[in-house]
């Protein structure tokens, strides 16, 4: 659950804050007006949301996602150990 403190607060106790999030790996949601203004959550959080919303946004990528989920449900997989040998002997046989 995230912390939620006033933007004046949040001013006051910014180095106490910071260490809460990049230490404890907490979350501060920062209030305006009693209205949320910002949030300050751990860096590889905020890379993996970015990771997400770039994923998201690539129709490609999504329509490559879906196919292998529907793959998967239907039984349509190889195990790592099968895909391991079908390259060996793939390279084998050049």
């Amino acid at each position: 659950m995230a912390k939620t403190v006033p933007v004046r607060e949040f001013r006051t106790n910014l180095s106490e804050l910071l260490s809460d999030v990049a230490d404890r790996r907490d979350h501060v949601l920062v209030t305006r007006n009693g209205k949320p203004a910002a949030a300050l959550v751990p860096f590889d959080e905020y890379e993996a949301l970015e990771e997400t919303a770039e994923i998201l946004s690539d129709s490609v990528t999504l329509t490559q996602i879906q196919t292998g989920l529907k793959e998967l449900a239907q039984g349509d997989s190889v195990t790592l150990e099968d895909l391991r040998r079908e390259l060996a002997e793939r390279r084998a046989s050049r």
